[in-house]
């Protein structure tokens, strides 16, 4: 059997508590620190308030909940963040530190940084569907809006 051939990414590497992940740059608009955050008391764990960037109202999105895990820190002023467009929605994911920007190669869907350390590469198209998930069924918070 022929080994996959290594595709190189264009990626952002991030840390979120002490996991770090990978998220390709066709995903992110901007690297930001948080305005203000509101909570949203009714609404899923996933979902770590809201916040005005830019004069748009942006969701902030816990990333450890979609991925199944524990809930991180509430978001709040000045925390780094990540605004991605996926599935024509435009959100934040709090991050803990922006660590680099590279082109590393993923094989066999793994993907791994000049060190060799594996790296968790991120589809923000998934982690926004399961945020819809989340909060549709949670039935009393706002929905995520659409980008133009």
């Amino acid at each position: 059997m022929l080994a996959e051939v290594p595709e190189l990414r264009n990626v952002i590497v991030f840390t979120i508590g002490a996991v770090r992940y990978a998220l390709e740059l066709r995903w992110v608009r901007e690297v930001v620190s948080l305005g203000f955050v509101t909570g949203v008391p009714t609404a899923p764990s996933a979902f770590g308030g809201v916040c005005n960037l830019h004069g748009t109202i942006l969701p902030v999105l816990d990333v450890a909940v979609l991925l199944d895990q524990p809930p991180g820190p509430a978001a709040r002023q000045g925390d780094g963040a990540l605004v991605l467009e996926a599935e024509g929605v435009v959100c934040a994911l709090r991050v803990d530190q922006i660590d680099h920007v590279a082109s590393l190669h993923e094989t066999d869907g793994a993907i791994v940084d000049a060190t060799g350390r594996p790296l968790t590469l991120l589809d923000p198209a998934i982690l926004v569907r399961r945020a819809l998930e989340l909060i549709t069924a949670a039935g009393t918070a706002p929905e995520l809006e659409v980008a133009p």
